[in-house]
């Protein structure tokens, strides 16, 4: 399977293209600049600009032969502008792109609440917002959806364990573990057009979306 990340240098993404290689599928790290890809092409994954506020319309291009794109771009920077540009209108733009590329699956890194903003942080209130704009704007794509929605992120090395509902209790997992839910999600059809939230837990990867079912 060719499949295209973005945000392939972030924190979370990295992981998503080390593991997408690991499983042997053949990957696109969608990059900001072409300084990022030294770390993705090490991986044995092909770099290419990919930036989502200032050539979207180039995303098609990036996608033509994708049998799949995994979303996880954010802001790097927290300030609201940042916010919609990037986790709103960027993430709509890629999906847009996605459609007329002729992919057919589509995997989202979102947030837990992000489908329902006022119970959230507010400190993150904006964030969240965003996330549910580019979320409702995925389920009413073409596309074969699935919106992941992890609660606080950490740097903790992996589990391969996690918990997974339609919705959860507020709660922490690692990087590297919601990573390894991304990229499971594409060989799971029960994740096909649901979206859910994952944390922390004592169940592993796969079968816990399989039970999810």
């Amino acid at each position: 399977m060719l499949v295209t990340v973005l945000g392939a240098s972030g924190r979370t993404g990295s992981h998503v293209v080390r593991l997408l290689r690991g499983h042997g599928h053949t990957v696109k790290a969608g990059l900001r600049s072409r300084q990022r890809g030294q770390h993705a092409a090490a991986l044995g994954a092909e770099p290419v600009l990919a930036d989502l506020t200032t050539d979207p319309a180039g995303l098609v291009e990036v996608f033509l032969g994708s049998d799949a794109v995994i979303n996880t771009a954010g802001a790097a920077d927290p300030d609201p502008s940042a916010v919609a540009m990037v986790d709103r209108d960027g993430a709509i733009a890629a999906i847009g792109a996605a459609e007329h590329a002729g992919v057919a699956r589509f995997v989202q890194l979102s947030a837990q609440f992000a489908d329902s903003p006022d119970q959230g942080d507010r400190l993150v209130r904006s964030f969240l917002l965003a996330k549910q704009v580019s979320d409702s704007a995925l389920r009413r794509s073409s596309l074969i959806w699935t919106l992941v929605r992890p609660g606080n992120l950490t740097d903790d090395p992996p589990t391969g364990r996690v918990k997974v509902a339609g919705h959860l209790e507020p709660g922490r997992i690692s990087r590297a573990d919601v990573a390894a839910v991304l990229v499971a999600a594409l060989d799971e059809p029960f994740t096909e057009n649901r979206g859910f939230d994952v944390i922390a837990g004592d169940t592993p990867v796969t079968a816990a979306l399989a039970a999810f079912s």
